[in-house]
């Protein structure tokens, strides 16, 4: 008789370590969220995990490793997003809208994700010596797409004369800005016991002002 318990092949074996490394380091960022890098335990990870704690060892040998890789894996996401975003073609002014909008969305559907990005800058002296990493290089990277965007969209006339570098971060000074008021808002109504549908319809307002406030400077006079 057959059996049916047939050894995984390589292809099944990689994609469950895939599915476990990604697992730890979704437990990981709600773990940061909530009590900040020196006080994460790497048993906390594997609990939020739902996975025995020697697992976790097995993926990352250390809580530094493990934070490494997950800050550069959430920071390569962000610039994949944003260069993909802002090649489209289209109004760059509209594409500057409609990017404010969901990055701002994100907030309020999972706001876990913009926390970590907040907090995770004040924490990167524990993770990389400045020999090693400069946020420096890595910001100006994440925004070259809109300062080319900016360029492209001064030249359609969709988007006032300017200097490109400075707008682009501006635009994303607001942006980052009004995230972080968002989700403080949504923090009081949610602790206040104000109704869903209320709290949506607030929220929403706030975010498109937000938005029209972080595109108002691109506005051709």
């Amino acid at each position: 008789m057959k059996s049916d318990m047939s050894p995984r092949t390589r292809e099944q074996n990689e994609e469950i370590r895939k599915q476990r490394k990604q697992e730890i380091l979704q437990a990981a960022i709600r773990v940061y969220v909530d009590k900040g890098y020196s006080a994460s335990e790497m048993g906390d990870i594997a609990s939020q995990a739902g996975l025995a704690h020697g697992l976790v060892y097995y993926y990352f040998k250390n809580k530094k490793a493990l934070f490494r890789e997950l800050y550069e894996v959430m920071m390569e996401e962000s610039r994949q997003f944003t260069k993909t975003f802002f090649e489209q073609e289209g109004s760059v002014f509209e594409l500057f809208k409609n990017y404010a909008h969901i990055v701002c969305e994100r907030v309020l559907e999972d706001p876990a994700i913009p926390r970590f990005y907040m907090r995770i800058s004040l924490d990167l002296q524990h993770l990389y010596t400045p020999e090693e990493f400069s946020p420096f290089e890595w910001v100006k990277n994440f925004m070259n797409p809109m300062t080319l965007a900016i360029e492209k969209g001064i030249g359609q006339g969709t988007i006032q004369q300017g200097d490109a570098n400075l707008m682009a971060m501006q635009f994303w000074g607001s942006v980052s800005q009004g995230m972080n008021y968002l989700d403080q808002v949504q923090q009081e109504l949610i602790a206040q016991g104000i109704p869903e549908t209320a709290q949506k319809e607030q929220l929403k307002k706030i975010l498109d002002q937000v938005v029209e406030s972080s595109v108002s400077l691109f506005k051709p006079q």
